[in-house]
């Protein structure tokens, strides 16, 4: 006989991001193997359809909406509670993927008519791990306009009724399973102590899944403070304090580090540019004086032609008048054939001097732009050494942070496998957070660029 499960977590507002990141997959998991992503598509929300919403925005909107008691929220509030639905892997092979569908319609319904479906604010269900499973986001907000988790499940016996009332609900809609096991049951009977063992260690998974993502939050947090340091304190790494001098100093480097990179990139752009209209109008000078050689070489081939015709006219005609009137008709229009060509020429020598002028000033500011380019790179150099040691200090700072709370953990006696495993991630923690430092630089950097 399967079994029908309902659980439920209690979360403050430090694991909502993490729920969120996980619940719509907005972020490859590493804490949970289970997860094919080439089912992935076949998730749902039978609230928000396949749109994702930013849970925390929901939840404060909800608040707004529905919470009119007028008492300040305190900080460490509950501010969601997260009900998981579910059963074995057998109940579900069982049914048809309609069916499997209904079963969790028919639990949304039940959750909202127990809780308020204006408390609802989604109904993930999942398809892409080993068994089909909901997970559904509660607000609680009581009757009379209070934020209460305590007032829905402060006492034991509002748990028990939560799974006696969801399991009759489920027999009503012809899902014939049997009611979740209580860990207080004596007796259990073989199938019955197994469905409790699975439920016992599915929770203890969820939990550690849960302060797996809390301390990644937390890390995100600290990376985004130290992002955004203020003078003399860094936000997020608990009592390391910074002298004066070194934060201008590393807040110089964040703010005009890139600025003087982009700067002198520009720079070897401009020269290059310079470079290519330089060569542009080498290539034009040489042309206008092959143009000019070309012309004069066609005055003297034409002269030369003219002679040729007036000795054979010489030799084929005798009327000297006659002959004298052709040439002088040819000779006019030789002149000015020449007096064009001279015209010309003179633009094209005024042009070769104007080419020249240029082309010294050209050279001239080429070596002032490779004077600055190289003062530049000296700065970028310098630059990229004090921001290397800033990374390797903030390296530092964060490794100090992590051992100090592993120490915190060791203190309050927290397993020791839990240490170990934030002692083998410790080294990519600390990659990650440092390369969350340098993303505004690369964004700034793209944004110049386009």
């Amino acid at each position: 006989m399967s079994y029908s499960i309902i659980r439920m977590q209690k979360m403050k507002s430090t694991a909502i991001k993490g729920i969120q990141f996980h619940n719509q997959r907005e972020k490859e998991s590493e804490t949970n193997p289970d997860i094919n992503k080439a089912d992935s598509h076949l998730n749902y929300d039978l609230i928000n359809g396949q749109k994702q919403i930013d849970y925390t925005e929901k939840i404060n909107q909800v608040i707004e909406d529905n919470v009119t008691s007028g008492k300040k929220i305190r900080k460490d509030a509950v501010r969601l509670a997260e009900f998981l639905i579910t059963s074995d892997k057998e109940f579900f092979e069982k049914i048809s993927p309609q069916e499997q569908k209904r079963y969790f319609e028919t639990a949304h319904e039940f959750l909202a008519e127990r809780y308020g479906e204006k408390n609802l604010i989604y109904a993930t269900v999942h398809h892409d791990e080993k068994t089909p499973h909901m997970h559904v986001g509660f607000v609680p907000v009581t009757e009379d306009g209070r934020l209460s988790a305590k007032d829905f499940f402060g006492q034991k016996k509002q748990l028990v009724s939560l799974q006696d009332d969801f399991n009759d609900y489920l027999k009503q809609n012809d899902f014939d399973l049997e009611r979740g096991i209580s860990s207080s049951r004596k007796h259990l009977e073989t199938a019955k102590y197994k469905a409790l063992t699975f439920q016992s260690m599915e929770k203890e998974a969820q939990e550690k899944y849960e302060r797996t993502m809390r301390h990644i939050q937390e890390i995100d947090d600290n990376s985004k403070a130290i992002a955004n340091i203020e003078a003399k304190k860094v936000p997020g790494l608990g009592i390391f304090r910074m002298k004066e001098k070194d934060y201008k100093s590393l807040v110089n480097y964040a703010t005009n580090g890139v600025a003087y990179q982009l700067e002198a990139e520009k720079l070897q752009k401009e020269l290059d540019k310079a470079k290519t209209e330089i060569g542009q109008l080498k290539a034009d000078m040489q042309t206008g004086q092959d143009k000019i050689r070309q012309n004069y070489k066609d005055i003297r081939d034409n002269l030369d032609v003219a002679a040729e015709k007036k000795a054979m006219q010489k030799l084929k005609q005798h009327d000297l008048v006659k002959q004298h009137g052709t040439l002088i008709e040819k000779h006019k229009g030789l002149i000015d054939e020449y007096g064009k060509l001279s015209g010309e020429n003179k633009q094209l020598k005024q042009k070769v001097s104007d080419l020249t002028f240029q082309n010294r000033s050209y050279q001239n500011e080429n070596r002032d732009l490779m004077s600055e380019n190289g003062k530049l790179k000296e700065k970028l150099e310098q630059i990229s050494k004090e921001f290397s040691a800033f990374k390797e200090r903030v390296s530092e700072v964060l490794h100090n942070q992590i051992d100090r709370f592993k120490t915190f953990l060791r203190i309050r006696d927290v397993d020791p496998s839990h240490i170990k495993a934030l002692d083998e991630r410790q080294d990519k923690l600390v990659q990650d957070s440092l390369q969350k430092l340098e993303k505004p630089q690369r964004e700034k950097e793209m944004e110049m660029e386009l």
